[in-house]
């Protein structure tokens, strides 16, 4: 029986995996799926891209980028941002990217009856939101992750086959998901409902290192400096129920060696064929 092995990370900065993309596959088991996150590389930065697209021989690549001078501003805009490796061999094929998407947030692949979704999901601020689509500031950055969920859900929704949606959430699950504790505060509490009670019911989605390890206290988010004082795991990889029969792993590195400098640890999951 073959086994499908993805991983995502965060890397909160794509350098940290160009500088050592051999030492990083290794640490992370040599994935089917290399899904990251965060990796701040702009539309115009043409030599970043090139190096993305050709440092791991064998694998495809596919990305979005952020390009919207609006709302992405800090940082120059080298800011979010997703890619995602898989083998050549399985010959996957890119479905097309949402429209909405102007901050470089979703990568979906085709692959054997799966669609996998690489996700970096919005994180709530009270900074103003531009909207594109009423060309005005309406609401806040709080507002607009509320406003991507929904959207994820609809987008995911129409894909083929079944789900596999893999990222940064930005939201905690649970108290036991936290330390020191869990933000029941609003906004916050709201857009953990619609997580958790609205898109993943409505998707049919199971957490699959919750699902697998009902008892185990693992985290994925690491304040700098803080250890395991102030973490959270707020990275996940979801699947359709559908699936979970299949899931053999599904697991989160803590190693700090194997973060290679981001605040995030890699998660795992494999799925037998």
């Amino acid at each position: 029986m073959g086994v499908l092995r993805i991983v995502s990370w965060n890397v909160e900065t794509l350098t940290r995996f160009l500088r050592s993309p051999s030492e990083v596959l290794a640490c992370f088991g040599t994935p089917d799926l290399l899904c990251m996150q965060e990796i701040r590389v702009r539309p115009g930065d043409h030599a970043d891209i090139t190096a993305m697209r050709s440092v791991l021989p064998g694998y495809d690549c596919h990305f979005a980028l952020a390009d919207d001078p609006k709302n992405v501003t800090f940082r120059g805009g080298r800011m979010y941002g997703v890619v995602t490796y898989i083998r050549r061999e399985l010959a996957a094929q890119a479905l097309s990217p949402p429209p909405w998407d102007r901050e470089g947030r979703v990568v979906t692949v085709a692959l054997e009856g799966l669609s996998i979704v690489n996700v970096y999901a919005v994180n709530g601020s009270d900074k103003p939101y531009y909207d594109h689509d009423l060309g005005l500031v309406t609401g806040d950055r709080h507002a607009f992750k509320q406003t991507f969920q929904r959207r994820l859900a609809e987008y995911a929704d129409a894909l083929p086959g079944d789900l596999v949606l893999a990222g940064d959430w930005n939201v905690t699950p649970t108290a036991f998901d936290t330390v020191p504790r869990l933000r029941t505060e609003e906004p916050h509490a709201t857009a953990r409902r619609l997580f958790l009670d609205v898109m993943m019911p409505d998707l049919d989605l199971v957490d699959t290192f919750r699902a697998k390890n009902p008892g185990v206290q693992k985290f994925s988010w690491f304040r700098p400096g803080a250890r395991r004082t102030d973490a959270a795991r707020v990275d996940q990889i979801l699947v359709s129920s559908s699936l979970l029969s299949r899931v053999r792993v599904a697991d989160i590195d803590e190693a700090p060696e194997h973060r290679f400098g981001s605040d995030h640890a890699p998660v795992i999951l494999e799925l037998a064929s």
